[in-house]
Formats: C-alpha cells, structure tokens, sequence
C-alpha cells in the first residue's frame, strides 16, 4: 500500500465451534475466535453464527457485516436463510461495534468518538473479516475459492476495505455506503454524528489533494503510491481501483442523511459504475424495500459463485 498496512495480522489457530439448533435443510453453527487486531485492542473475541447448506459438496461462503444497532444484525440473519438456500453459506459477523464487544467507556459516548477511534473500528472490523475467511479456510464443507462479503451501512463501508485488501473476496454487495470520508463528513445532514469541521475552502484543498492521490493510484497502482495521509488507508474510495476488478453491487438511498447522494454518485463511478439500485428513502427506511435489496443481493452471489461465465 506504500505505508505501514494497518490490516495486517498474524493468524490465529484457536477456535471454537457449537451447533445451533436449525430448521431442516442446512445447519448453524456459533463460532467465536480470538481476535488477531493486536495494538492492544479491548474488543473482545470474535463471534459469529454460520449458516451452512446441507447440500453434498464444497459450499461458497458470503460473510454479511452489520451495521451500528444491535438491530442491523437482522437483515443480515434475513439475507443468511436467503443465501443457503440457493446453496451459499453464510457467516454473520459480529463486529466491534456490536453491544456484546464495544467497550464501555466507548458504548457511552459512541457518537463522539474521535476520528482516531473511528479508524480502530474499521481496522479490526477489517481485520476480523479477513479472519472469518480463514476460518472458511479451515472448513472441509466450504470453498475458499468462492469467497465473498455483503455488508450494510457501517458494515458496508469495512467491506469496501476488505473488498480493497484481500484478494480472496471475489465479489461483494455494499448497501447503503459509499467511500471519500470527508465528503461523506462534511456534506452529510444527520445531527447524530457531528459533521468535519472545517472551512469550505481547507475543504476544498483536502479534497484536490485526496483525489490526485486518487488519480495516481489509478495511473501507477495502490502499493505504488505513497498517501500523503494514513487516513487515506481507511476508506473505501481508496481501494476503487481494486474494487472494480471484482463482481460487486451497491445499493444507495437517494435521500441518505448518512451517506450522501452525491457521494454515493461519485463512488459508484469510481467503482467503474457496477450494477446499482437507487431506492426512494432515507438511510433507515430503505429497510422497506428488504425484499427488494435481497433479491439483488442475491443475484450478484449467484452469479459470482454459479455462473460458468463468470468463474472462467
């Protein structure tokens, strides 16, 4: 990446694994393994439920990434029963910012959390999906081969990381995200999370220079290029370069308090403008087109794992 790579990690061999009771037709497991993040991280083990087909042979594997509320984890649980029965496994993560593993001191003022502490979530959470994947890796019943990841708002934007970092992810969805953090910052309406600070004009400046860095990424290739900040490693437009070389699908909420229109717009074009889907909400109430965002999401893993075409 030209700088220290903050997703690096040593594998970890330790884990566990319990049967959870499952209707018929595929099994679930509750799986939890030391997390590899290091720097002295207090976010506790990872933990996650998979859900695997009972179908003969090697299964593909999508890990699903939630967002922030302990809530956002059932859709992922919805789009998990979607996946294994089309013959897809499934790994539901639970990432940092989850009640069960989000410090204390950091649950109770965690829409004032610095910008350094924000970085660290989405390092581990990186990191931490990069693990599932080798623990896929362990698993007789799973293709490593056919590996991907669907994540939803925060969970979405750590999965244009992973998408960026590891090159085992041969396809993702990313739903109600988009990468350039500071325009998401400055621009966003949400008061829940204070907006970047800034003049418009020290604006402008970091945004000339974050895009020629942009520009020069896609000219000579990301580990040629030197980020004038560390920053730069912890978001998705970074890795777009990366992103569209692989199968991937966005979804986008035209009226986003999070994750601005037009930043969305601008991500999806550097991403080389991958299938799309525009829905007529806000960030929480596209949940009203689940069925919808499902059966898209569901095409593109399909397509990705099954189509001859596609692995070719």
């Amino acid at each position: 990446m030209g700088i220290t790579d903050p997703y690096v990690y040593e594998r970890v061999s330790r884990c566990s694994e319990v049967p959870i009771q499952s209707p018929p037709g595929f099994s679930k497991l509750a799986v939890a393994f030391p997390s590899a993040a290091g720097n002295g991280s207090p976010m506790g083990d990872v933990t996650g439920v998979c859900y695997l087909p009972k179908s003969p042979g090697r299964s593909p594997l999508v890990v699903l990434v939630h967002g922030v509320g302990d809530s956002s984890t059932v859709p992922c649980h919805g789009l998990a029963r979607s996946l294994v029965r089309a013959g897809i496994a499934s790994f539901v993560i639970y990432l940092p910012i989850h009640s069960r593993r989000l410090p204390a001191g950091m649950k109770e003022r965690f829409y004032q959390l610095t910008i350094e502490e924000w970085f660290e979530l989405y390092r581990v959470s990186v990191i931490n999906i990069r693990q599932a994947l080798d623990w896929a890796e362990t698993r007789a019943d799973i293709d490593s081969s056919r590996m991907g990841v669907a994540g939803i708002s925060f969970g979405g934007y750590v999965t244009g990381i992973a998408l960026g970092v590891d090159d085992r992810l041969k396809s993702g969805a990313m739903l109600l995200a988009c990468g350039n953090l500071e325009k998401v910052g400055f621009t966003r309406s949400t008061r829940r999370i204070p907006r970047w600070d800034v003049s418009r004009e020290f604006y402008r400046a970091s945004q000339k220079s974050y895009l020629d860095y942009i520009d020069e990424v896609d000219k000579l290739g990301l580990e040629q290029v030197v980020p004038p900040k560390s920053s730069y490693s912890f978001d998705p437009y970074t890795f777009a370069s990366k992103i569209r070389r692989k199968r991937v699908f966005l979804t986008n909420a035209l009226w986003d308090e999070y994750f601005p229109r037009e930043a969305a717009g601008e991500f999806l074009e550097a991403c080389g403008c991958p299938p799309h889907l525009w829905l007529p909400s806000g960030h929480a109430t596209a949940w009203l087109f689940y069925p919808l965002i499902a059966k898209n999401v569901l095409k593109l893993f399909k397509g990705s794992f099954f189509d001859k075409l596609s692995t070719s």
